[in-house]
């Protein structure tokens, strides 16, 4: 059976299409066919570590202000009550205004500009944030930051995919997001280093943001150029694999080839049950990953440790979830199946908050820990899927950019609640933000199985082409 010759069906899952599907495709010889295992080497080893080390520093930079937390920042720039859930909230705003403009930007300029511009922007900002002393300050650097990185992510997926065929997308997807993950544990390890840095000119946090937001920028400098524009400008394919390449991508897809945008095709799944379908679901299972990204520390904090153990203290559950990033992308593309692998992380989800609500995790640390490994791996692992399922059914490739755009920044924005529950007079239990995450992991399980399994999703707009 061929990967490449494989749809989403109404259940999410995957199951073979015709090779001549799209009418300008045209078969490859058995020589060609031999091309994709060289070109999907290259991809593997050149596109996607690069877009997995941005992503990692794009993560670090957002979820730096949690680590710096804990070392003093809010002492230092004078927050009071609840002025860190106000600096949260209007990070997150900025994903709700700029997250689908971020995304055309990336369809109309391509990945190869769009994303390193992105990275830079929120690089300064990030190290800018190293000089601010007072709320004001910090506000508005947070707002630069979440402006530049509010189409990172749904502009990655929606790159990835003019280069991966929808059977092999998730298993890449599940590689780069892994990054993210694998930031929370390097950032913990980063913080604790760093936080021990003693000097008379600047807290330690304030290095913290320095170090992190000078290696982005020069990053995103290199990334430029690294990333190819597109399969017809990829440096490292020869004539023979742009061609391949080319083919298996006109089978996902209707104008993969286009750098024109129009808003016509754009707004098309705006006017189907779908993008609400899909928004709904964005907004559940994107309270958690919020809540675990940001909050990771202040919930291991309930542990009785010090700050720099603390720090210390996520990492292990922070790599431990990126193992099961990539074991759940691997999985739902070897399986062809969706449903089950998005519903999966929500039940361990679940029991990790239904614990840390109920035991009494300073008198059980090893029950406690145990706890925030589960709450880690169930906030990402269905964010993969999701992306993989999400864009393998929107062939049009304007739609697919502002669409994902859009379900990013709603997922993005729940933010907004995550830093609203974990209110400081709260502290160490956060009991109402444990209650709401688990019952967002138990909604968002049934959900997955109501709308995914019960909703008759359309056929791919290809079928439409061939009437």
């Amino acid at each position: 059976m061929d990967v490449d010759n494989k749809k989403a069906n109404s259940h999410g899952d995957l199951v073979v299409i015709p090779s001549n599907t799209h009418g300008d495709v045209q078969p490859v010889s058995a020589d060609e066919g031999a091309a994709v295992p060289r070109l999907l080497r290259k991809l593997d080893f050149i596109v996607l570590p690069c877009l997995t080390v941005m992503y990692i520093f794009n993560s670090l930079d957002r979820s730096n202000l949690g680590n710096a937390a804990t070392a003093g920042l809010l002492k230092d720039t004078h927050l009071k009550g609840n002025q860190y859930n106000i600096v949260l909230s209007t990070y997150y705003t900025a994903f709700v205004v700029f997250g689908p403009l971020m995304a055309v930007f990336t369809k109309i300029c391509s990945g190869k500009v769009a994303l390193p511009t992105m990275m830079l922007g929120f690089g300064v900002a990030s190290a800018a944030t190293a000089s601010v002393r007072s709320f004001g300050a910090l506000i508005a650097c947070r707002m630069v930051v979440g402006a530049f990185e509010s189409g990172f992510l749904a502009s990655v997926v929606y790159y990835l995919s003019t280069f991966y065929t929808r059977a092999e997308i998730a298993s890449r997807i599940a590689l780069f997001y892994a990054g993210a993950v694998i930031a929370s544990a390097f950032g913990g390890l980063l913080a604790y280093g760093v936080f021990h840095i003693q000097h008379a000119a600047l807290p330690s946090w304030a290095y913290l943001f320095i170090l992190e937001g000078c290696v982005t920028c020069l990053l995103a400098m290199a990334a430029y150029f690294v990333l190819p524009r597109d399969i017809s400008h990829a440096w490292f394919f020869t004539a023979q694999e742009k061609r391949v390449a080319e083919s298996r991508i006109l089978l996902n897809s209707m104008d993969v080839q286009s750098t024109r945008f129009n808003w016509h095709g754009a707004l098309s799944e705006f006017r189907t049950i779908h993008f609400y379908a899909r928004a709904l679901i964005a907004v559940c299972f994107g309270i958690l990953a919020q809540s675990s990204a940001n909050f990771l520390a202040l919930m291991t904090v309930r542990l009785g440790y010090s700050v720099t153990k603390t720090n210390l203290y996520t990492v292990a559950p922070a790599l431990t979830a990126a193992v099961f990033v990539v074991g759940f992308g691997y999985s739902s593309d070897y399986f062809c199946e969706r449903g089950f692998h998005m519903a999966t992380p929500m039940v361990i989800g679940l029991i990790g908050y239904i614990i840390l609500m109920v035991v009494d995790v300073t008198n059980h640390k090893g029950t406690g820990y145990l706890a925030i490994f589960f709450c880690t791996i169930g906030a990402y692992p269905m964010s993969v899927i999701f992306s993989a399922w999400t864009v393998a059914n929107i062939p049009d490739m304007n739609a697919r950019a502002l669409t994902t755009g859009t379900l990013f920044a709603i997922g993005s924005s729940t933010g907004l609640i995550s830093s609203n529950i974990f209110v400081t007079s709260q502290a160490p239990r956060y009991m109402t933000a444990l209650i709401i995450n688990g019952t967002f992991s138990g909604i968002v399980q049934q959900e997955q199985r109501g709308v995914i399994m019960k909703v008759p999703w359309k056929e791919e707009e290809e079928e439409k082409e061939k009437s």
